[in-house]
């Protein structure tokens, strides 16, 4: 240390008590204000708590008017990890895109928005998503317009979360299985902000009966029964991903099963374990 380091040490005064004590005190909400997008990260405590508060069953779903068009001339590509009802939440989430005006796209290379649809079921299906982020970095740096987002099952872990901010940090948007119906707002916020957008909802929300759907075949359709599990079986995760148990309405299901008989759809077939 030199003489001139030596004199800045010594003009340094130590932190007094009660200066150490207040920032003790400050909470994360505190710190808040500092991000200028969105920060809500995944807590598996909350996820594990069970109240008794009745499921609400919503059907005010929509686009907001100055969304619609967001996506005119743009495309999208979701990649879907995991279960049939990944799949199910990937028809739920195209269907919104579409809505907006986006256009699928099955090359990476032609997309504006890449979502990794994703499953924290099997180690496999992890790596196989790490390995994806990885090899779609090179595409971030070359169009910096482009947005890439992580959604589903892991993104409700709070190790994923973390390992994506230290390590990935170029991803733009991460959300959860319980905000689905929330992407416009994401997207549009991913879009114009300048920080990583994380909004994951640790809780359960309510039961959103009108999503747009995107419906890849013509043959087959995949119909919810029920979403979330209350067993919290020693290997499974599913609780803490999919929430508390709730059952749709038997009228809503009824509907729908006429709706796509209407359509043509020969096979319903129900999506009972999340």
């Amino acid at each position: 240390m030199n003489e001139q380091q030596k004199k800045e040490m010594s003009q340094i005064k130590p932190a007094s008590s009660s200066n150490l004590e207040r920032l003790k005190q400050k909470t994360s909400e505190d710190f808040m204000k500092y991000f200028e997008t969105t920060y809500q990260p995944p807590n598996m405590r909350d996820a594990q708590r069970r109240k008794r508060k009745d499921t609400d069953v919503l059907y005010d779903f929509h686009i907001p008017e100055g969304m619609m068009e967001a996506g005119k001339g743009k495309k999208y590509l979701i990649r879907t990890y995991g279960c049939q009802m990944n799949e199910h939440d990937t028809e739920v989430m195209a269907g919104i895109l579409e809505a907006m005006g986006y256009e699928s796209t099955d090359t990476a290379k032609e997309a504006d928005i890449i979502l990794l649809n994703t499953c924290a079921i099997r180690e496999n299906a992890e790596n196989k998503v790490f390995g994806e982020i990885g090899h779609l970095k090179p595409l971030k740096t070359e169009n910096p317009n482009l947005i890439l987002g992580v959604c589903g099952c892991m993104s409700q872990e709070e190790s994923v979360v973390n390992r994506i901010l230290k390590k990935h940090p170029f991803i733009d948007l991460i959300f959860g299985t319980h905000n689905i119906h929330k992407l416009p707002e994401l997207v549009q916020e991913a879009v114009f902000g300048k920080e990583m957008v994380i909004d994951v909802w640790s809780k359960e929300g309510d039961i959103i009966e009108n999503l747009p759907r995107s419906r890849k075949g013509r043959i087959k359709a995949w119909v919810n029964i029920m979403y979330g599990c209350d067993k919290f079986c020693t290997y499974c995760i599913v609780p803490y991903t999919r929430g508390k148990e709730r059952s749709r309405l038997p009228e809503d299901i009824i509907q729908e099963v006429r709706h796509l008989a209407a359509q043509g759809i020969r096979k319903s077939l129900s999506l009972v374990r999340t």
